[in-house]
């Protein structure tokens, strides 16, 4: 048998995305106090085995074929991925599920020390059921927010090349949505005990992320002019991110921070998804600075 370099391309970006949520847990493990880092890794760790189970069991079915109203899938259309196997489409199956999977992942960022564990353990599938897979679904799978759809057909499609509506803006929105609902952590910015207890656990997790990044927004590439273009706007988007935090830092506190470098960096990453493959290497510089110095202001508004 033989491999053509696109199936070797995408194999290797799954792989790639799924170390992004081990990058994730020790992102965010590091900003937690010590007491609370091991429970934060956990949360990212069990989305990998939850999300994974429930994707071949029945998620992958509703992010595609036949579809309810074209909002989403039927989730006994594609039961253990019989119907993915006899067509010949376990790779990007499996592509997808690395998506679905850091999805709910970055939502454990919003939770911390206000989510018990087996409740985060319920919350994982029933999120990725009623949320990701609607949204996979409705972008991607063919359903109201795509070319043919009900709505993408009179408004123009959701331009979303690899993620920023169906991964970043659902799983933010959920984390703001359960930040407010629980309410600030007990003795935030009054106990020095809730400070970040490991920055370079950030900072590696950081670099886990960006690098992963080039699997996620590359792996959906359709040619190799394509994959360059989409490498170097990651690239440059990522490093005006951590630029653009930087220097909003500088000018508040006459310093930069460690955790503000890492946070531009995902920053500026999250920005450049869903255009990745659409715009120039200095749109992609422009979005990273925006996108970062724009975070690096916001953080506190909530």
């Amino acid at each position: 048998m033989t491999l053509d370099a696109g199936t070797v391309w995408m194999v290797t970006s799954a792989a790639m995305v799924l170390l992004m949520t081990p990058g994730l847990a020790i992102f965010y493990g590091g900003m937690t106090r010590a007491k609370s880092s091991l429970n934060m890794i956990m949360m990212s760790f069990v989305s990998m085995g939850l999300v994974g189970v429930v994707w071949v069991l029945w998620v992958h079915g509703m992010t595609g074929g036949d579809g309810w109203a074209g909002v989403v899938g039927n989730p006994a259309g594609d039961l253990g991925l019989t119907g993915t196997m006899a067509e010949g489409g376990l790779v990007a199956a499996a592509y997808g599920a690395t998506f679905a999977i850091i999805a709910v992942a970055l939502i454990s960022g919003a939770v911390a020390d206000r989510f018990k564990f087996v409740t985060w353990c319920v919350f994982v599938p029933v999120w990725t059921t009623v949320v990701y897979a609607p949204l996979a679904y409705m972008v991607w799978g063919g359903g109201l927010l795509s070319a043919d759809g009900a709505i993408g057909a009179r408004l123009g499609e959701a331009l979303d090349f690899a993620g920023g509506l169906v991964v970043h803006i659902s799983a933010g929105v959920a984390a703001l949505v359960l930040a407010l609902l629980l309410g600030k952590r007990h003795g935030f910015g009054v106990d020095p005990g809730h400070r970040p207890h490991n920055v370079p656990f950030t900072m590696l997790g950081a670099a886990l992320l960006w690098f992963g990044w080039f699997g996620f927004n590359g792996g959906a590439a359709g040619g190799v002019d394509e994959l360059g273009l989409i490498w170097v706007d990651t690239l440059a988007a990522g490093a005006a991110g951590m630029l653009g935090w930087v220097f909003v830092e500088w000018l508040r506190r006459g310093r930069p921070t460690s955790i503000g470098t890492a946070s531009g960096i995902v920053a500026g990453l999250v920005a450049i998804t869903p255009a990745c493959a659409y715009v120039s290497p200095l749109g992609a510089v422009v979005i990273g600075l925006v996108s970062g110095a724009a975070s690096a202001l916001a953080v506190n508004l909530k």
